[in-house]
C-alpha cells in the first residue's frame, strides 16, 4: 500500500485505466495503460470512439507491477452544462501533506456543498 510519502516510488510505472461502461451491474473495460510521471501521476483522455454516456462511471486504475489500485468515479454532463468542481478541504489548492494528515476542513465547507 502506498501513503502520501510513496508517490516518487510510482515514477514510470505501468498503470492499466479500466471503467465500468455500463454500471452498476456491468463488467470492467479495459481501456488502456499510462505510464506514471515523476509524480506518480498518469493523465489520459478517453478517445472519442469510446467516449461515455451521460452518467457517473466507476473508474478502477491498476498499477502493473503489484497490482495496487485506486477507485474513483468520472462524470459525464450533457454538453453547456455549467458545474462547479471544488474541495471541501481545500486540497486541489493545496500541495501533498507530508506529514500523512488530513487537512480540516474549512469554515463554511458545508454551506457551500448545500
Amino acid at each position: 500500500m502506498y501513503g502520501p510519502l510513496d508517490m516518487v516510488t510510482l515514477t514510470g510505472e505501468k498503470v492499466d485505466i479500466h471503467i465500468m461502461t455500463q454500471p452498476p451491474s456491468g463488467e470492467w473495460v479495459y481501456f488502456d495503460t499510462e505510464i506514471s510521471n515523476s509524480s506518480g501521476r498518469i493523465s489520459y483522455v478517453i478517445p472519442e470512439n469510446r467516449r461515455l454516456g451521460i452518467g457517473v462511471y466507476p473508474v478502477k486504475m491498476v498499477v502493473r507491477g503489484d497490482h495496487t489500485f485506486a477507485d474513483s468515479y468520472i462524470t459525464v454532463l450533457p454538453k453547456g452544462t455549467e458545474f462547479v468542481v471544488f474541495s471541501i478541504d481545500g486540497s486541489f489548492a493545496a500541495s501533498v501533506s507530508i506529514m500523512g494528515s488530513d487537512p480540516k476542513v474549512r469554515a463554511g465547507a458545508v454551506d457551500v456543498v448545500r
